[in-house]
């Protein structure tokens, strides 16, 4: 009987891989049909091996299907393989070429989870983080032999005059968008340091903000708008390949939190939402999302699987221990998780010329 079931089986998937082989020489267009169908098989959990691989054919074709969509300006607001609503996003252009292994510069902007202490008179960093060993930059620029210019800074929120900051507040993304006019704009002294198409800006910020009382109703609209008029202006100054990480609360990953965790669904759904209407505005541009938020969650959920043996205390109070099998070192992820999550990012980015 399981054998009569396995040749089933086995025909069943050959007949759709044959379908599918067709769809990717076609126009991917008319395919939706066939896409809906691989979201009803591949939605459940099963380790038949037939399955995985048709699975696989499925999300290839499904993302090939988006870039197709963006390239006419036309976004799918859903990857039909994802569990979660904010899921990351790739929107390409179909006039400005990403190519990850052209990119020579990493150009940074966020908080403490991102910050390396730096100098901006002459962009040198001392590499001092939270992580107590690398952040995600510094493992980042590693993997894809980048230079770092980062203009992080801990306690930074994304617009100072729409929340109460916080005794530890420094500047805001407005003030590190100064910063990086007065130091790489046209004529400034690190100009000719690089250009639009070997220059990837990333920007992580807004963890700090969810914290903070607000000063303005719809807050989230508020202060996703404004970080949008950053991102703007960046791109006046010549962004093109923007790499934007959504934001997380720890007790949120814990799952102990459910009202911030509410919050930051929609802060990140409003990112997710800005972003494509900002693609749509700036077809030259290269903008990729960044799923922090669920990876850190499946990091928790799988904390054995990713070598970690204690994934919800810090190893600040624990400092007899060893910091490698920590998830959070304090309220910052570890070294560890930052190697994790910088790997991640380098698989992803590096997917899109592959």
């Amino acid at each position: 009987m399981n054998s009569k079931y396995s040749i089933i089986v086995i025909l069943i998937f050959t007949i759709l891989f044959v379908k599918l082989n067709k769809a990717f020489s076609g126009n991917l267009s008319n395919n939706q049909r066939l896409l809906l169908r691989c979201k009803r098989r591949c939605a459940n959990k099963n380790n038949n091996r037939y399955l995985k691989r048709f699975c696989k054919k499925c999300l290839s074709l499904d993302m090939l299907d988006k870039n197709k969509n963006s390239e006419n300006n036309e976004i799918s607001y859903n990857n039909i393989f994802s569990e979660n609503k904010n899921s990351s996003l790739i929107l390409l252009s179909n006039s400005t070429k990403f190519d990850y292994n052209k990119i020579k510069n990493l150009i940074v902007f966020g908080d403490s989870h991102s910050a390396v202490i730096t100098n901006y008179t002459d962009m040198t960093y001392t590499e001092r983080n939270h992580s107590y060993g690398k952040n995600w930059p510094l493992y980042l620029i590693d993997f894809n032999n980048m230079k770092l210019w980062n203009f992080a800074k801990g306690g930074s929120v994304i617009d100072e005059k729409l929340v109460i900051t916080p005794n530890y507040f420094t500047i805001d993304l407005k003030k590190q968008c100064k910063y990086f006019y007065e130091n790489m704009s046209k004529g400034k002294k690190f100009y000719e340091e690089w250009n639009k198409n070997n220059s990837l800006i990333a920007i992580w910020i807004g963890n700090i903000d969810i914290y903070c009382k607000k000063k303005v109703p719809n807050e989230i609209d508020e202060i996703t708008n404004s970080l949008f008029k950053s991102i703007n202006k960046l791109y006046n100054g010549g962004a093109r390949n923007i790499l934007l990480l959504s934001i997380f609360k720890r007790s949120c990953v814990l799952n102990s939190d459910m009202n911030f965790n509410n919050y930051i669904l929609k802060f990140n759904d409003s990112i997710v939402k800005k972003s494509e209407q900002f693609f749509k505005e700036h077809p030259n541009t290269n903008f990729i999302i960044y799923d922090t938020f669920n990876k850190l969650k499946d990091i928790y959920s799988n904390c054995y699987k990713y070598n970690f043996k204690d994934c919800t205390n810090y190893w600040i109070k624990n400092k007899q221990n060893n910091l490698e099998d920590y998830l959070w070192s304090d309220s910052h992820l570890s070294d560890h998780a930052n190697r994790i999550l910088a790997e991640d990012i380098n698989n992803l980015l590096n997917s899109i010329n592959n």
